[in-house]
């Protein structure tokens, strides 16, 4: 397909004077979600993923570059060609189109840098993007991660609506169809409206909120939903064999600790309902704030599920006295429940149990070790 290859050049350079012109800041890194990819036949001759990099991103984009992480790991196998571009300012880094090679875009997912400045996404699709899909055809799915918080360089106005033109006219260049998919992350109002906008600009593309992908299940799904064709996932052989998992949270039932899960729960490696990335006060019980963006996905999910009841269980490590531990983790189960009650639940659904030290998920031998088992669960019990 033409102009790959220029933008290869192109993309690679860019990527290199990124890496050279910025100072990056010193961001945390996350593991991303290990999952299998989803079999069955490819729906697009083209995917790329688009990661803002940008400064207002500066909370979110820990959270955001393992999300593109996990979702490349997802990529179904197949023959199509693939690249990713991350974004901030006028600063770029590039892999340039190319077949699809998972190791390549998961090496330049894994060095993403957190490139600060603006967040001009119409011209990522006026330039990087047209460059990247303009001259292709057949399907082209563009995932893209962003709070949605569009910005642009000194003085110009209207930035939202110039960027959905844009990718109207990423779309409207090309002979086949084009689909947006956009993948919000934090909690936004006003990045929430864009991002769903952006997802409408074609038919075909959807909007979901980070906090969603949470699972390997719910990634797999995705990735079935916007790279597996229909068609072919309804024509796989029936007598295929494949491992149970009666609950479907991506965990087979000979190792799924926590049977019955929700739809749409979070669940970690055991297949139970953990609440991630929750962050207390030192020593206290009360939610940071920026924790409390974490708890939404399951808030829906437990709306969606109105008659069932729940039992917010916590757990700490074992530093500190065991009875103190004891007091602390059942305070802070309490603390979730209490928001969860603030947004809209009947606080009767809930009850609250603290475990303190017992039942560790892995053993308080590291810093990272205790920060997994200082955790929060969620258990369903009627």
């Amino acid at each position: 397909m033409k102009n790959f290859e220029n933008y290869g050049r192109l993309a690679s350079l860019a990527a290199l004077t990124s890496l050279c012109a910025c100072a990056t800041a010193p961001i945390p890194y996350k593991e991303p979600i290990r999952a299998t990819p989803p079999s069955g036949e490819v729906s697009m001759s083209q995917a790329v993923t688009i990661l803002d990099a940008s400064g207002s991103h500066a909370e979110e984009f820990t959270e955001s570059k393992a999300t593109l992480e996990s979702i490349i790991a997802v990529m179904p196998d197949g023959q199509y060609d693939a690249g990713n571009i991350h974004f901030g300012g006028s600063d770029r880094e590039a892999t340039g189109v190319a077949p699809f090679n998972r190791e390549t875009l998961a090496s330049a997912a894994n060095g993403a840098n957190f490139l600060e400045g603006t967040s001009p996404l119409y011209a990522v699709f006026e330039e990087d993007l047209e460059v990247a899909i303009g001259g292709g055809s057949g399907r082209a799915v563009v995932v893209v991660i962003s709070d949605g918080l569009v910005t642009d360089y000194p003085g110009r106005s209207g930035v939202n609506e110039l960027t959905l033109e844009a990718a109207r006219q990423v779309s409207s260049n090309r002979p086949d169809e084009v689909c947006y998919h956009a993948v919000q992350s934090g909690n936004s109002v006003e990045g929430a409206e864009f991002m769903r906008s952006l997802a409408s600009v074609t038919a075909c593309g959807s909007y979901r909120n980070a906090s969603t992908l949470g699972s390997a299940a719910a990634l797999q799904d995705f990735s079935r939903s916007i790279f597996i064709s229909e068609a072919a996932g309804a024509g796989m052989s029936a007598a295929t064999p494949t491992a149970a998992d009666t609950d479907g949270d991506g965990v087979v039932d000979s190792m799924d600790e926590c049977p019955g899960t929700l739809k749409g729960a979070r669940v970690d490696s055991r297949g139970c309902w953990i609440l991630p990335n929750l962050r207390f006060a030192v020593n206290g019980a009360e939610l940071e704030e920026s924790s409390t963006s974490m708890l939404y996905s399951e808030i829906e999910v437990l709306k969606a599920n109105p008659d069932v009841r729940i039992r917010i269980d916590g757990y700490s490590d074992s530093d500190g006295a065991a009875a103190y531990n004891q007091d602390l983790s059942a305070r802070r189960a309490a603390s979730v429940r209490d928001f969860f009650v603030s947004q809209g639940l009947e606080a009767n659904r809930f009850e609250v149990k603290g475990f303190g030290e017992a039942n560790p998920i892995v053993p308080n031998d590291s810093k990272e070790n205790k920060e997994r088992n200082r955790r929060v669960e969620l258990t369903i019990i009627d």
